[in-house]
């Protein structure tokens, strides 16, 4: 996440090289949502359909369920 410029929030993928970092370019906007009454936070990124392919894309054989969750 990135706020330092005085600006919004954002985040920053790490494969996005430094130039583009400086000028916020590839940064996505980050959306917050909170409860007033249990004080629940939640965070949404704002991906693109781009981005949604590319990350769900895995590479190698995927462990099963119980390995995810042991």
């Amino acid at each position: 996440m990135e706020g330092s410029s005085g600006g919004d929030v954002q985040f920053s993928p790490d494969n996005v090289s430094y130039m583009k970092r400086i000028f916020s370019v590839g940064n996505r906007k980050i959306k917050g949502y909170a409860c007033l009454h249990c004080s629940h936070l939640e965070l949404m990124v704002e991906f693109t359909d781009g981005d949604r392919k590319k990350y769900q894309e895995f590479e190698g054989p995927q462990p099963d369920v119980l390995e995810r969750i042991g």
